[in-house]
């Protein structure tokens, strides 16, 4: 075997693995990069401070740590993290503020804050990183919102579960004032018993004050009385004794001094009578004090607030004074004995003047009789003063008395009053309370019971949704998800290069391939053997290599070599027919398939444009096929997709034989004509 024979077979084999080359190591690189991030170095800037030997900064940098997820390096100058993602050191850089910690404890607090957490990738150095670090810093915000809810939950159920114990408390609290409204309804109870009962004795007192009052008045107009008939006796002991003076005309006046010693009698009488009467009523009225003071001090040991009425205490006072002084009747009683005594001498000196008259001897006897009565009557006159200024004494004190009864009276009156709204108060005070106690207890057991409610309920926050993934066509590995496109950009180019590389060889080395092939329709058979070849060995190396699972390997196979050969029949026809311009035309449709057949992005997010010529990219059609060899579905799409690319095919391949065909007829026509 000479060396273009080697050459011609090595060329063979590399147009044969072309596709392999493309297919193996692209998707090789890309087989799992989500799974191949431990390499890639990140920095985090951790600048809290914490809070009370918590640090809540520490504890995310130790579980992105025990993610092992990626390279983290800890950093606390937020400069040199800086420094490192301009020098593409970092891929990104995480700040972790001061007060993160501070932040997120004061959650449950009402001037809650949100806390910020930094996030800077350098996208200039890669920006498919930077979506792939944003997905994992999207898990920490996602985790973290979680533990923030846990947290505030419990501090919230904890304080909620503190709710009963102090509503016990309250119920507690409420049990005392009930049994203290009960006791204050008691009192208040025995309050008003005695304020009504002492309303109506101190009527009866009231009363018993304006008779002795009264008493008084008479009593000091009896004494005026008495006053002036002492006068009348003075004046006559007065004359009698000046007309004993000259006894000559004793017996002349001897009638006269009879008939004004009967005239003295008379008056001496009254005045003693009127002196007893004023004694009996200021006994009685001194009784009448006496009970009144009885009274009004049992009233002050039972309502000791009384003496703080300055009318109360200033009729007490007056009371007591009238009740203590004994003058007025120590006055009368000398009265009374010397108006005895002054009674006995003036019936004496009737008796003697009588006897004077009837014997008008004894002048002696009679000087000394009218003496005595003289002194006795100066002496009755004294008294009568002193009775008079007692007796006025006593009607001023009573008068003061009166009015100032007539104010406790209507204190004790507005006391009644007072404690018998009291009373009904405290009643209702007493339903309310028992009212609010049971209330109290009824929300306490029911509190315990919904409270209940919250057991775990800081667990199930955290993460309260669980998100089941039930894959319908679960592709194992980002490099399965991109190999039906890259597989078929991959036959694309093998097919493309080989026809280049064969069909315009200026050498001819590959005369049976070549563009002045002889037999035109073998040229056709042997390209689409190439392209069987090819794809049948693009199929065998990526199964073995990448590990491929299908879902039937004859389905497997079949794919490959029809997209292999639908791929070919179309760079054949449009090389062979349109030359260098149908290299342009597949270069061209390459590019547009590549945007519009929905193998990386899904073909509604792409311009209006590529979604329009979608349907019509022979692409669009091997991707779905091949997705289906790799990816186990019930679609039912295997043949509908089968059928449109045997379709492509017997169209490209009958249109390039049916063109052969018309070329060769007409250059036979030619050679005939010649």
């Amino acid at each position: 075997m000479n060396k273009k024979k080697i050459m011609k077979w090595v060329i063979l084999v590399a147009i044969i693995i072309i596709p392999v080359m493309y297919s193996f190591f692209y998707l090789k690189a890309f087989w799992d990069p989500y799974g191949n991030l431990k390499d890639m170095k990140i920095a985090i800037i951790n600048l809290d401070k914490g809070n009370e030997d918590e640090n809540l900064g520490n504890d995310l940098v130790e579980s992105l740590k025990e993610k092992d997820v990626m390279q983290i390096e800890v950093l606390t100058d937020s400069d040199e993290g800086q420094k490192g993602l301009v020098n593409q050191e970092y891929y990104a850089t995480i700040t972790i503020p001061k007060d993160f910690t501070e932040t997120l404890n004061n959650a449950e607090n009402s001037d809650r804050q949100m806390t910020t957490i930094s996030y800077s990738p350098n996208q200039k150095s890669n920006y498919l990183a930077s979506q792939i670090i944003n997905k994992v810093t999207t898990t920490v915000e996602s985790e973290l919102k979680g533990q923030v809810s846990q947290k505030v939950v419990s501090s919230v159920s904890d304080k909620l579960r503190e709710v009963p114990e102090k509503m016990e408390d309250i119920s507690d609290g409420a049990g005392q004032i009930q049994d203290g409204s009960s006791e204050l309804s008691k009192g208040l109870k025995t309050l008003n018993n005695g304020t009504s009962e002492l309303n109506s004795s101190y009527s009866n007192f009231d009363t018993g004050v304006d008779s002795a009052y009264n008493g008084s008045k008479q009593l000091t107009q009896g004494l005026e009385k008495l006053d002036a008939g002492a006068s009348k006796i003075q004046e006559g002991t007065n004359k009698l004794a000046d007309n004993t003076k000259d006894l000559s005309s004793v017996a002349t006046k001897v009638n006269e001094l009879s008939g004004n010693v009967s005239n003295l009698k008379t008056g001496v009488d009254a005045y003693v009578d009127g002196v007893n009467s004023a004694i009996a009523g200021i006994s009685n009225t001194k009784s009448q004090l006496t009970t009144l003071a009885s009274s009004l001090k049992a009233y002050m040991t039972a309502n000791p607030e009384a003496m703080n009425d300055s009318n109360f205490q200033q009729a007490m006072q007056t009371l007591q004074s009238l009740s203590g002084s004994s003058s007025g009747s120590e006055v009368l009683s000398t009265l009374a004995t010397k108006g005895t005594e002054l009674k006995q001498g003036v019936s004496k000196l009737n008796t003697g003047v009588q006897s004077f008259a009837s014997q008008a001897g004894s002048l002696q006897e009679l000087s000394s009789g009218i003496q005595t009565l003289n002194n006795g009557v100066l002496e009755l006159k004294q008294g009568l003063s002193s009775a008079k200024s007692g007796s006025t004494e006593l009607t001023t004190g009573l008068s003061s008395l009166s009015k100032n009864s007539k104010k406790v009276k209507s204190g004790i009156g507005q006391l009644n009053t007072g404690s018998k709204s009291a009373l009904e108060g405290s009643k209702t005070l007493s339903d309310g309370v028992t009212t609010f106690k049971t209330e109290i207890d009824n929300g306490t057991d029911n509190t315990k019971q919904e409270l209940t409610k919250l057991d775990g309920l800081d667990e199930y926050v955290k993460d309260p949704v669980e998100i089941e993934e039930t894959d319908y066509a679960k592709v194992d590995s980002y490099g399965v998800g991109f190999a039906p496109y890259f597989m078929s950009i991959s036959l694309w180019v093998g097919g493309l290069i080989a026809l280049v590389m064969l069909y315009n060889d200026p050498e001819d080395k590959f005369k049976l391939l070549g563009k002045n092939a002889k037999n035109k329709y073998l040229r056709t058979a042997l390209y689409m053997g190439i392209a069987t070849l090819q794809g049948i060995v693009l199929g065998f190396i990526l199964k073995a290599g990448l590990g491929f699972n299908v879902t039937s390997l004859g389905l497997y196979y079949v794919t490959c070599i029809l997209v292999s050969m639908v791929f070919t029949s179309i760079i054949l026809f449009l090389i062979e027919n349109f030359g260098d311009v149908g290299k342009f035309l597949c270069i061209l449709l390459l590019v547009l398939q590549l945007a519009a057949s929905g193998g990386t992005f899904p073909i509604e997010t792409v311009p209006k444009f590529f979604q329009s010529i979608y349907p019509y990219m022979p692409m669009n059609y091997t991707i779905r096929l091949i997705k289906e060899s790799l990816i186990k579905t019930d679609s039912g799409m295997i043949m509908p997709n089968i059928l449109i690319l045997l379709g492509i095919l017997v169209v490209f391949i009958g249109v390039t034989i049916l063109l052969e065909y018309l070329k060769n007829r007409k250059q036979k026509n030619l050679e005939t004509k010649a």
